[in-house]
């Protein structure tokens, strides 16, 4: 039985290839990117200081959230909050820099989170920048909400993590059920 699925598997990836995969798990996922004003210590810091309350906000507006359409039109409409959190946390931290929050599709590299692996590709991403941006950057993935940060998100301390195979299980699944 199992040999069979290995191999259906294995034939549906080499029919799809693998930019079938990158591009529905793309469409599927909204990310966050923080990028620092610059790599020293304080300005690290701060970075971490906004992506906590931005954390803060977005857990919040997404946790509603049943698909990525649904949580896309939420973060589009809190786009003005968003930003006016960002420049209060900047004022709060005593910040000389300007926040920029901008939201589109963005080119992301590939990146390891966890046990999740995520191909590089066009994001659709809430990108964050602190002065000119061009420190370390912080990034996670807020739908669906895989953004663990002790304190910031989540009840518990349980992480949970899918299975690149089983989401690629379900992501064939619906193709073949359409």
């Amino acid at each position: 039985m199992w040999q069979k699925v290995v191999a259906t598997l294995l034939l549906l990836l080499m029919i799809l290839g693998p930019r079938g995969g990158a591009t529905m798990r793309s469409r599927e996922i909204i990310r966050l990117h923080v990028h620092a004003h610059s790599d020293t210590e304080e300005e690290q810091r701060l970075k971490l200081a906004v992506r906590d309350a931005l954390l803060g906000e977005i857990n919040r507006l997404v946790s509603e959230a049943e698909t990525p359409s649904q949580a896309e039109k939420l973060i589009e409409r809190a786009l003005p909050g968003l930003t006016s959190l960002l420049q209060s946390t900047l004022q709060k931290e005593k910040s000389p820099h300007v926040g920029q929050v901008k939201w589109g599709v963005f080119l992301f590299p590939s990146r390891v989170y966890g046990q999740l692996a995520l191909p590089a590709g066009r994001y659709r991403a809430l990108n964050v920048h602190i002065g000119e941006g061009n420190g370390r950057n912080w990034w996670c993935v807020m739908y669906p909400p895989l953004c663990f940060v002790n304190g910031v998100v989540g009840q518990s301390t349980e992480r949970r993590f899918d299975s690149a195979l089983r989401n690629l299980v379900q992501s064939l699944w619906r193709r073949l059920r359409n």
